[in-house]
């Protein structure tokens, strides 16, 4: 018999439409399409030959009824319909796709096979090298892999994954892929993990107009189920009426999919479209409609207190009273069982002004959980981290403190939640009190001498060092510059290489010659170790934040430090006190409108830190009182 068989086709051909791109500059793609030869003299002409004037070769209407002839009862019409899509090649390849989870078994099974004889090189010549290198051996990873890929693409800092994203939404053979690439480029990385409702996540809503035209560009044409979520969004950048009910219909119709046919969706893809849904009905005022999309989203989550709590704080935020009183009424038996979310609701009724009723539900949290097994203790010290990062100083002191009354001396909840505890008081400028608790620390390891003291990371020297920094800030503040001095001399003995320490001593205010000669030479020897460090550990964005703001508060190379603390950044861009160094590093520069540009960021970041709003409010006035000077 002839042979037959696809052939390899002109990159204008296959992306390219009446002349239209349907897609950007994405090379080298290419197929092996290894059919059986031709049909026997027998074949029969197929009567579905479309006439004159019917579909023409490769339109939607055309590459239909080629799928559906992939099931024809008649052998030799099924074959000839399979040649025919192995030819159109990926112009065919939306269909194959839907087709791929077709019921009929026989047309998903010749979908499949063709869409496996398709080969796609993942990687653009034009891609930055770390897309190349996620995506080098993306063809030969499983789904886990690949979706951990994604992720990693979705990280990316600048959005230099989205044209790789756009690639997978589109050419990902498995139609559930394809949807977890869309739900990363809804929000970046923040839908997938289920953290939309935050201000880092709010700022995808609606999309910028540079994401808006990069998606557009990459998916223009396709029929894939992820790319029509993607140009619906895409679309709100110029008319926010997108997002309501042409949104709610695309929603519907992949709820009523995944209830049909499981395998082809999934409850976390439900979940992140629903977090799109809530917050656009929510942000275009449509309170019914939200009401009854948080309902669903809850219902698709399983009632998962993550969810629950992530919605409280976002309404809190938004002060949308009236949803967060029909969240509390409705799921009010889950809120009372679950200690995180009675500190959300206590923290709706202070908000709302009704500190007595907070006061009361923070009451409750704090004894719904006994506290007398290593669990207990762990889900406490989880609420005070927690209470800790929205701002909830007052109850996550108590928390912390909980922790370190009911578990053993020494025990690693005790050492842990002293420890976050001490730090966080110093944050708050309380900084007797946060001396005396890691002196409590100090005494109890020091009696005791348990093996497990390890979980502190620290050596006692270091944490003593620590608690002599605390008291020497404890009489800054009161002005006793004698025992100032005295504390600082006691941490520099116990660690010279802290550098908080180093840069209180650098600014000790009077103090003679040998002893700043003294200090430079630590503060030189401290920054040739972090430098050490730094090419030892490349990826780690600690030793170049501890370089940076070492220099940046005392002395050196500023343009090395500003170099360390931005490569802090790149490595971890949602961490507010790398901004903070950075920030630090513009103001020692003299640059001080960046230096409050920075410093801006850091707070949004890390909106409850007391010392990250101290420095902003030092930088602002350096650069109001900058600008009132005459030229």
């Amino acid at each position: 018999m002839p042979g037959h068989g696809g052939q390899a086709r002109p990159l204008n051909d296959i992306f390219t439409r009446d002349g239209a791109v349907a897609f950007g500059p994405f090379t080298q793609i290419m197929w092996c399409v290894l059919l059986a030869a031709g049909a026997p003299a027998a074949e029969k002409p197929s009567p579905e030959k479309p006439a004159d004037g019917a579909a023409s070769e490769g339109s939607p209407g055309e590459l239909r009824r080629l799928v559906q002839q992939l099931g024809d009862q008649d052998y030799f019409r099924r074959e000839k319909a399979e040649r025919q899509l192995a030819k159109l090649g990926f112009e065919a390849f939306d269909v194959l796709g839907e087709a791929a989870e077709s019921e009929d078994l026989e047309i998903a099974a010749r979908a499949r096979r063709l869409l496996a004889l398709m080969r796609v090189q993942w990687a653009d010549k034009g891609d930055p090298p770390e897309v190349k290198l996620l995506l080098r051996d993306y063809e030969l990873q499983n789904a886990e892999g690949r979706r951990a890929a994604m992720v990693a693409l979705a990280e990316l800092p600048g959005a230099a994954g989205v044209p790789a994203l756009c690639r997978l939404v589109r050419y990902e053979k498995s139609g559930v892929l394809s949807k977890h690439a869309a739900v990363l480029l809804l929000a970046g990385s923040t839908v997938q993990r289920g953290t939309l409702f935050t201000s880092e996540g709010m700022e995808a809503m609606p999309p910028k107009k540079e994401m808006a035209q990069r998606l557009q560009a990459n998916l223009a044409g396709c029929r894939r189920t992820a790319a029509a979520w993607l140009l619906a969004w895409a679309r709100s950048a110029e008319d926010p009426r997108v997002m309501a009910d042409p949104w709610s219909r695309l929603i519907e119709a992949e709820q009523a999919l995944w209830q049909a046919s499981p395998s082809q969706s999934s409850p976390e893809i439900l979940a992140a479209l629903r977090r799109v849904q809530v917050a656009w009905l929510q942000k275009l005022g449509r309170t019914q409609e939200l009401l009854a999309a948080i309902d669903r989203l809850v219902q698709v989550q399983k009632g998962d207190s993550e969810t629950l709590g992530s919605l409280l704080e976002w309404l809190i935020r938004e002060k949308d009273w009236k949803a967060l009183d029909h969240l509390a009424e409705k799921f009010a038996p889950q809120i009372a069982a679950d200690p995180l979310l009675l500190y959300a609701l206590a923290e709706v009724r202070a908000a709302r002004g009704d500190t007595a009723q907070a006061e009361q539900l923070a009451g409750r949290a704090l004894a719904l959980v006994p506290g007398k097994e290593p669990d207990d203790l762990g889900r406490h010290l989880g609420a005070a981290i927690r209470l800790q990062n929205r701002g909830q100083i007052a109850w996550a002191k108590r928390e912390y403190r909980h922790v370190i009354a009911t578990g053993g001396p020494t025990s690693d909840r005790t050492l842990q939640a002293q420890r976050m505890l001490a730090e966080m008081l110093h944050d708050q400028g309380e900084e007797q009190e946060a001396g005396e608790v890691l002196q409590q620390l100090v005494q109890a390891v020091g009696i005791n001498r348990p093996p497990q003291a390890r979980v502190l990371r620290a050596t006692l020297g270091e944490i003593r060092a620590r608690m002599h920094f605390f008291f020497a800030c404890h009489w800054a503040a009161k002005g006793d510059r004698a025992r100032q001095g005295e504390s600082l001399d006691k941490a520099l003995a116990e660690d010279p290489s802290d550098v908080d320490v180093l840069i209180a001593c650098y600014r000790l205010p009077a103090a003679p010659l040998p002893y700043r000669e003294k200090i430079r030479k630590l503060i030189a020897a401290a920054a040739a170790e972090f430098n050490q460090k730094i090419g030892e550990e490349p990826d780690d964005p600690s030793n170049y934040n501890q370089l940076a703001w070492l220099v940046g508060n005392t002395e050196g190379d500023l343009d090395e430090a500003l170099r360390a603390a931005s490569k802090a950044v790149e490595l971890v861009p949602e961490a507010g006190g790398y901004y903070d160094t950075l920030a630090r590093v513009y103001f020692a520069k003299g640059d001080l409108a960046n230096a409050v540009k920075q410093q801006t960021k850091a707070v949004e970041l890390d909106p409850h830190s007391g010392q990250v709003a101290r420095q902003l409010a030092l930088f602002r006035k350096a650069l109001e009182e900058s600008k009132a000077k005459p030229k």
